[in-house]
């Protein structure tokens, strides 16, 4: 029935084209409001003032359409608008401009404009603001943008045609979730928040460090203090419990500072106790030269 219905149309642009060439009157619809005319080369159907070659006021039902516009490489245009006019394949929504509506569909090719021939895709705002841009320059790169209402890029996703691919979130407030919808874990908010394992060559952590420890002002337990520290609560002071970490988990940055200041307190420990038998060696020395004497 479509295909019929198709037919018959086509086959009455037809003999209506025909009688403007042989300067027949022109057909109109028994109601002018809602009815096809043919005037001036072009089909209305649902208005009496085509603009087009085919100009439907209303719906279009279909099974296919072939929109089929090619400009040869080396054109010349005026600037950016008579490029974009020429080249514009398909637009759809609100019309914002003479060149330009919500959907555009660009196939633009080489100019004195663009060295190289691109596919383009964009969709704008009904206050002609940019939303998306999908760009793809024949035998190079190709880049996919979305932007806020205020024409800021939040995501930039880019092959540079040379296999390398570049994915950035630029803004200070970028979430990214993998396994999970959830980037809280208590009061803390994480950038990356990850459900599931993590592997990675290497991971490099921005954080303070626990050189401190060699301050003169700084307050070394005594061993006595350590031992006591581990017989009440079961760990070191400053290192979360088993406990705690199972039910936290573990700051990366942070626990690798905790467990320097450990490693830097042992170390004091041991120079104090390389001193203590350095004196213990020296005084053995000289009760054996006075037994000697």
């Amino acid at each position: 029935m479509r295909k019929l219905l198709f037919f018959t149309t086509a086959l009455l642009c037809f003999n209506l084209s025909f009688a403007q060439t042989r300067g027949l009157p022109q057909w109109n619809g028994a109601n002018n409001s809602t009815g096809n005319i043919y005037r001036s080369g072009s089909v209305g159907i649902g208005n009496t003032a085509p603009t087009e070659k085919l100009h439907v006021t209303g719906n279009i039902l279909a099974e296919k359409a072939n929109f089929n516009k090619s400009l040869p490489n080396g054109s010349l245009f005026l600037n950016v608008a008579d490029r974009n006019g020429q080249c514009n394949v398909l637009r759809a929504g609100t019309t914002l401009s003479s060149t330009g509506s919500i959907f555009n569909l660009l196939d633009i090719p080489e100019s004195n404009l663009d060295a190289k021939a691109q596919s383009f895709m964009g969709i704008e705002d009904r206050n002609y603001k940019s939303r998306f841009r999908f760009y793809a320059n024949t035998g190079g790169s190709s880049e996919q943008l979305y932007y806020d209402k205020n024409q800021s890029s939040f995501y930039s996703l880019k092959e540079d045609g040379s296999g390398n691919v570049f994915l950035q979130l630029p803004k200070d407030n970028s979430y990214v979730t993998i396994g999970t919808t959830s980037y809280q874990d208590g009061a803390d908010i994480y950038r990356l928040s990850v459900n599931g394992r993590v592997r990675a060559d290497a991971v490099k952590v921005y954080t303070t460090w626990a050189d401190f420890v060699f301050e003169e002002d700084y307050e070394l337990p005594t061993l006595k203090e350590v031992e006591e520290h581990i017989n009440e609560y079961g760990h070191l002071k400053d290192i979360p419990s088993a406990k705690e970490v199972e039910a936290n988990g573990i700051e990366l940055g942070e626990m690798n500072k905790l467990l320097l200041q450990k490693i830097e307190e042992l170390t004091l420990y041991l120079i104090e106790k390389d001193k203590e038998m350095d004196a213990l060696s020296q005084t053995v020395s000289e009760l054996k030269a006075k037994s000697n004497n």
